[in-house]
């Protein structure tokens, strides 16, 4: 399968940040938010702290969160903030046309692997790497590397 190259992210770009799967340590998150920010225009939502026992929030929040995203215009990327558990329940609520048509790079791992294989069935590229809550704790090389693979 061939893919297409992502929309362009560089400096100054619009990124995403969504929590699709689990709560996550929100002063590592920040510190993460903090080293991206040097760099991008980083969005997240107002409710993006919210914890539903596993869960970073209902189903409808993380699904709602990540549709958001995805249809946003003005996001160049999207960016998972931790993995976890529950990714899974979301997909039947994402629709890979508008993944495709979107064509915005998907940056995470763990949990969320399940969004990597429907980015992949949309033919649209995603990166597995780290998330936003191990970015702030990172060594240089792994955030050149970071960047390096984003843009």
């Amino acid at each position: 399968m061939s893919f297409p190259l992502p929309r362009a992210v560089r400096p100054g770009s619009r990124l995403a940040v969504v929590a699709p799967a689990g709560p996550f340590n929100e002063a590592s998150f920040r510190k993460g938010l903090a080293w991206l920010s040097q760099r991008y225009e980083v969005r997240t939502r107002s409710d993006i702290f919210s914890k539903s026992g596993y869960f970073a929030g209902s189903d409808e929040r993380r699904l709602d969160e990540l549709n958001e995203a995805i249809l946003d215009p003005g996001v160049d990327a999207v960016i998972c903030a931790r993995g976890g558990f529950g990714t899974t329940r979301l997909l039947p609520g994402i629709d890979p046309a508008a993944v495709r048509n979107a064509n915005k790079t998907l940056v995470g791992f763990s949990d969320i692997t399940a969004l990597h294989a429907l980015w992949a069935r949309a033919g649209v590229r995603s990166v597995h790497a780290p998330m936003v809550a191990a970015l702030g704790t990172a060594s240089e090389t792994l955030r050149e590397k970071w960047i390096t693979l984003l843009e």
